[in-house]
């Protein structure tokens, strides 16, 4: 690999994204999935891609470099990332690894791969490091015997698992209708199907052509105007926004108001703790202080992570946590898997409508407001970002108080910032958040403002 692609590509426990083909070709792919079959310990591997144009000729270069280093490989098609890892977790007992090809909520042109290890997890960074030292060095071991192709389907025991974590009566009672943007992803394929069986009439906007995506498939408000029309329009009980591989979940309020990602993990929390069971909660650094203030007044301890979903994981299972997640909708609930998950989230935030009886805008508005603002700051490649931020640290040191386990975290009495690069594209990403929607939108400023110059 040159040194330009090198850059290009985006390189996190969250996996390999790049420009395809540009960037991410067939040839890496390839090498990444005999390296990978090397790597890893377990004989089988799992392997599926999202809807995009170039997923099926991007798993079958994987498929091939799997095949070479002798594992046997299971194909399950077009599939959601949540559900390899719970394949694996869950559903196997002989050890599996997997394999996603997605570039989950970056725009069409990209594609990656996401590595699962025999814990049904993402490698976490000392795996990742390994991994990526045996791929620089070219370290693959060839078998003299190919491993074998198969094929299966997933999805019935998926769900199944799913709906046994949660008061499936409770939600068929209801009957309700329910608004779904599944921007031409995975959803398309499986989302009608996940809700339909619990009861509810459901709308899908957005489900073809696949993989030609019809917005910016990052659930972010500026990206659901249409759901939010369209959920009025209909009259539905909610709304909800699913991203291309279906791990992360954004949801819509009847009256069209979108509270967004944030808000997802929130309920989340509040379920579990109010009618399943008492326990720690752990969030990464980046998601909203209200998680504090809903699991206080429940009891219970919150623990923050680093970004990434890997790192949320290994701190739920350190503390013994009952719930987590990332801020940007991406609900981890262990009784399901470990792993986050957008058909949890819709499951788990149907179930709280149906036992509190009440609807969505009503529960939003009775917890503490927050406000968080959320930007991208396009940089030339990594070590710029890099660059920016250790310029920015040293700075800033001396006057505020900051928590540098990930980028760096300014904390003030009325809110705090959030800066670091980003591990799925070239930006550097800005968070802030206060119970003051000015004040948030100052602090962005001011840096944003700050890393410009």
């Amino acid at each position: 690999m040159n040194d330009k692609i090198k850059n290009e590509l985006q390189i996190s426990v969250a996996g390999i994204r790049g420009i395809y083909p540009e960037y991410l070709t067939s040839e890496i792919v390839f090498n990444f999935g005999i390296i990978f079959g090397s790597f890893i310990k377990a004989n089988e591997v799992f392997i599926c891609s999202d809807t995009r144009i170039s997923g099926q000729s991007l798993k079958d270069s994987a498929i091939t470099g799997l095949l070479c280093s002798g594992k046997d490989v299971i194909d399950i098609g077009i599939a959601a990332t949540p559900e390899i890892g719970y394949i694996i977790e869950k559903a196997r007992r002989e050890a599996s690894a997997g394999i996603v090809i997605t570039a989950s909520h970056n725009p069409a042109e990209y594609n990656g791969i996401k590595f699962f290890s025999e814990k049904g997890t993402f490698l976490n960074a000392e795996e990742m490091g390994r991994m990526l030292d045996m791929y620089y060095k070219r370290a693959a071991v060839v078998s003299q015997e190919p491993g074998l192709l198969s094929f299966d389907d997933y999805t019935e025991r998926y769900f199944n698992c799913i709906y046994n974590t949660v008061n499936i009566d409770a939600i068929r009672k209801k009957k309700f209708k329910v608004v779904v943007d599944v921007c031409q992803g995975v959803g398309a394929l499986k989302t009608e199907e996940f809700l339909g069986e619990m009861g509810c009439e459901v709308v899908l906007i957005n489900r073809d052509p696949l993989g030609v995506f019809s917005h910016n498939p990052e659930p972010l408000p500026e990206n659901l105007k249409e759901i939010s029309e369209r959920v009025v329009k209909e009259r539905a009980d909610i709304g909800f926004a699913q991203d291309p591989d279906c791990d992360r979940l954004a949801l819509i309020c009847e009256n069209g108001a979108i509270p967004g990602e944030e808000a997802v993990v929130v309920l989340a929390v509040r379920n579990i703790l109010e009618y399943h069971k008492k326990g720690n909660v752990v969030v990464n650094l980046s998601t909203t202080m209200l998680v504090e203030d809903v699991a206080k007044s429940l009891g219970a301890l919150v623990y923050r992570a680093k970004i990434g979903e890997v790192n949320v994981v290994e701190k739920m299972k350190e503390t013994g946590a009952v719930i987590g997640g990332e801020g940007n909708g991406g609900v981890i609930f262990p009784e399901a898997h470990y792993g986050r998950d957008s058909f949890v989230g819709m499951a788990l935030i149907l179930e709280y409508l149906a036992l509190r009886d009440t609807s969505i805008s009503v529960v939003i508005n009775e917890m503490p407001k927050y406000f968080i603002l959320k930007e991208k700051i396009t940089v030339s490649d990594k070590h710029k970002a890099g660059e920016i931020l250790n310029t920015l640290e040293k700075t800033l040191k001396e006057k505020e108080q900051m928590n540098t386990e990930d980028g760096i975290k300014i904390i003030r009495a009325d809110g705090w910032i959030h800066i670091r690069p980003s591990g799925t594209e070239p930006v550097i990403r800005v968070y802030a958040e206060a119970k003051s929607k000015d004040i948030a939108r100052q602090y962005l400023s001011e840096f944003i403002s700050l890393i410009s110059s």
